[in-house]
């Protein structure tokens, strides 16, 4: 891969500003919530915020049938689904290369040989992985919670589904939904030999998806994969923003790897971190290739730890022995949004979750709550594990 020289490196530091907004078509969704009087919001197109659901929601395994039926039911506009490549390479609706844990293929004696050891974006994973099975190998298995070891609750439960599966699935549907697709660590398969494009394009060509009206997106963490889409397809590409999973007391994006910028960038020796590439000069960069960012919810909004008493510990806000997000308070907007919709970027953050313990104290235990601060700043749309609790709170 060519060196990015063209990004500028600026600070990582977003400016907190005022918002504003400009308008642009987004693509499908019900425009105002459902309800009869739509009210302006201050979204790229003036629309309402759409809901993604997560790959898994309502306790169902990710990936599976039994989600997407959760996700249709609660009226996702667009259903949420991660793509891996099998071995005879065939692109596989799973979250991770890495399949031990999302799988029971742990409790599969036949197949007891293929754990090994590899290195998945300079991390080394120590397990089964979706890479050494056949499609028709990996639909012997079946999908199933992280951490579970509770067996599916039948034959047709937790079916893994190649991305023809999926797809089919959402066009059987009577109203439409949208289908919105994750590819999963897109330069470990290219070193493979199983490189993810064109296999994705031609199924979109297959299935029609060929415009940037289609009703399809697709994001990912790397640069270059989305450039190679970009260069064979209309279709609406969304360059994904990461950070270290815990946020600093202070409420700072940590960019620790391999979480701090794109794993093709590492290889590249490329410097730009995450945090650079949401900066405005990163942000045009991005807009010749992708037609939106999705990034983690912080960039948009942070939350940080309080120390009122100043005994240089974290206060426990709610008096409950823990300290937790709920302990946290949230911190003005960035300009992100204002940036992105500047640049004729959407903004798609992640991932909004119907949990009291994810809320920070100014949400007073209220889900709808935060929607509403993000529908406020004016993101695009978010990705939720309660679509429902998103559409409401529009």
């Amino acid at each position: 891969m060519q060196r990015q020289a063209t990004w500028r490196l600026c600070a990582a530091a977003l400016a907190i500003t005022a918002l504003t907004a400009c308008k642009t078509e987004l693509g499908p969704g019900d425009g105002n919530g459902g309800g009869p009087n739509p009210k302006p919001y201050p979204t790229l197109d003036g629309n309402a915020p759409q809901s993604f659901s997560l790959s898994g929601i309502d306790g169902k395994a990710a990936n599976t049938a039994e989600s997407f039926d959760a996700a249709v039911a609660q009226d996702a506009n667009f259903i949420a689904a991660d793509l891996v490549m099998s071995k005879d390479g065939e692109l596989v609706a799973l979250s991770s290369p890495d399949i031990t844990d999302i799988t029971d293929v742990s409790s599969r004696s036949i197949y007891a040989n293929r754990k090994t050891v590899r290195l998945i974006d300079g991390q080394s994973h120590d397990g089964w992985f979706a890479s050494d099975f056949t499609l028709v190998e990996l639909q012997s298995l079946r999908a199933k919670l992280p951490g579970s070891t509770t067996p599916p609750g039948n034959a047709s439960t937790g079916r893994i589904l190649s991305l023809n599966d999926v797809i089919a699935y959402v066009k059987r549907q009577r109203k439409t939904v949208g289908l919105y697709l994750q590819t999963q660590n897109p330069t470990y398969h290219s070193q493979l030999g199983l490189a993810m494009e064109d296999k994705l394009l031609a199924a979109f060509t297959a299935a029609g998806y060929t415009q940037e009206s289609a009703p399809v997106m697709v994001r990912s963490l790397e640069v270059a994969h989305l450039k190679a889409l970009r260069a064979k397809s209309q279709v609406r590409l969304v360059q994904m923003i990461n950070g270290a999973p815990t946020l600093a007391p202070n409420g700072q994006i940590l960019l620790s790897a391999p979480y701090g910028q794109p794993y093709d960038f590492t290889l590249a020796g490329v410097s730009t971190t995450y945090a650079q590439m949401v900066t405005a000069d990163g942000l045009t960069q991005i807009k010749t290739y992708a037609n939106g960012i999705s990034p983690w919810k912080p960039y948009v909004i942070s939350a940080r730890y309080l120390d009122k008493n100043g005994d240089g510990q974290p206060d426990d806000l709610n008096n409950d022995g823990l300290l937790d997000y709920r302990d946290r308070e949230m911190m003005p907007p960035t300009n992100l949004v204002t940036l992105a919709h500047a640049a004729k970027l959407f903004v798609h953050p992640w991932a909004y979750r119907n949990d009291v313990t994810l809320l920070a104290s100014d949400f007073k235990g209220q889900v709808a709550a935060e929607y509403k601060l993000f529908y406020e700043v004016g993101v695009d749309g978010v990705f939720s594990d309660s679509p429902r609790d998103a559409n409401r709170a529009r």
